[in-house]
């Protein structure tokens, strides 16, 4: 497979997995605004929302860390074979993909921070989810930031491609009692 159909491979991916996180977005927002108890009063039901909305974000942020990054730089022809990850967020951030390599490493330790499980509590719990939720946002719009570089400097178009609608997710709200 030629580095333009990995690349098509991972976007199209990519899609799939920012049409699961959107979902589960839109289900974890039913729940706003939230408050510092939301923790230890959880229905099986919301426990599913949580886990999925989990799922997604560190899903959608290891495959663009891991996949998506890495093609994309081998295409435009900005990466070195022996290029550490440092490397390719400076060169990301250079390129206009990345505002600021800070910007990854905020998604990476939020990723981090929701996959381990510690002592914290159940307010801080609920300020990292809520990030999490906003770092979607921006993840989302990091994509899109990607596809319109392709489409301005390749031939890489996608087909059928529509952005997703985001406008009518709320954002992030926890309740006054915090």
């Amino acid at each position: 497979m030629n580095n333009y159909k990995k690349l098509l491979f991972f976007l199209e991916e990519e899609e799939r997995n920012f049409q699961h996180l959107i979902r589960a977005m839109q289900a974890l927002s039913e729940y706003f605004p939230l408050d510092d108890t939301f923790f230890s009063k959880l229905t099986d039901e919301q426990i599913d929302i949580l886990d999925r909305f989990i799922f997604r974000f560190t899903k959608t942020v290891d495959s663009i860390g891991k996949r998506l990054f890495p093609e994309l730089l081998n295409v435009l022809g900005e990466r070195d074979e022996d290029m550490f990850f440092r490397d390719m967020l400076n060169r990301l951030e250079k390129i206009g993909i990345l505002n600021r390599v800070e910007d990854w490493n905020s998604y990476r330790e939020r990723r981090n921070s929701l996959t381990h499980e510690y002592p914290e509590p159940d307010s801080a719990k609920t300020a990292m989810l809520l990030d999490a939720y906003e770092k979607s946002f921006e993840l989302i719009t990091l994509f899109e930031r990607i596809k319109t570089l392709l489409a301005q400097k390749t031939d890489i178009v996608m087909a059928a491609y529509s952005p997703p609608d985001v406008s009518t997710l709320p954002h992030a709200t926890m309740s006054e009692k915090m």
